[in-house]
């Protein structure tokens, strides 16, 4: 059998070029989604105001009643090193606009609670935006917690393109609509 290494390396540019593409179009997108929701920073290392919002960006609405939330933590390795956020997450997954993975969290979120997005992240068919809950909300302990929760958005198998921007706000925003 004959190898054709000018077929095998034209094959090697094409599969390269082509995943170059995929990720300037997911980087596009990203780019897009970061402007319309850009990120807040939270405060973790002054353990008197842990968990507030120290840098606002997007402030977001829950349009849906009863979506779970997993207590803001925070660890540190020891009392001299820095304190990091624990990102542990209540898992919420949207498919077609509807809620098909409810993961339990710690406590439940009522409708109108202000979030803001902690980060995003574009994979193939989804968008998954990271929040938390702009003031401490009451938990069943009774004392106020701030919440964290992960919305997955997911979008029928196909690679999410920048063209696509429209309708993925449009899917978020049914949601998590901008707070006035």
């Amino acid at each position: 059998m004959k190898v054709h290494h000018g077929a095998a390396i034209c094959m090697a540019i094409l599969i390269l070029l082509a995943g170059v593409t995929i990720a300037l179009a997911s980087e596009n997108l990203v780019g897009a989604l970061k402007a319309r929701y850009p990120f807040s920073r939270i405060e973790v290392q002054n353990a008197a105001v842990q968990g507030m919002v120290a840098r606002p960006g997007a402030r977001l609405r829950l349009q849906a009643d009863g979506l779970s939330a997993k207590a803001f933590r925070v660890t540190q390795a020891n009392t001299k090193s820095p304190r990091f956020h624990v990102r542990d997450y209540a898992r919420i997954e949207v498919v077609s606009g509807q809620t098909v993975t409810l993961e339990p969290g710690e406590f439940v979120l009522p409708k109108g609670t202000e979030v803001v997005v902690l980060d995003l992240k574009v994979q193939g068919d989804s968008v998954r935006l990271f929040t938390h809950t702009s003031e401490p909300i009451s938990a069943s302990s009774g004392r106020p917690v701030y919440g964290c929760t992960e919305f997955v958005f997911r979008f029928g198998g196909t690679t999410l393109e920048p063209a696509d921007a429209a309708r993925v706000q449009q899917a978020i925003e049914r949601w998590l609509s901008p707070a006035s």
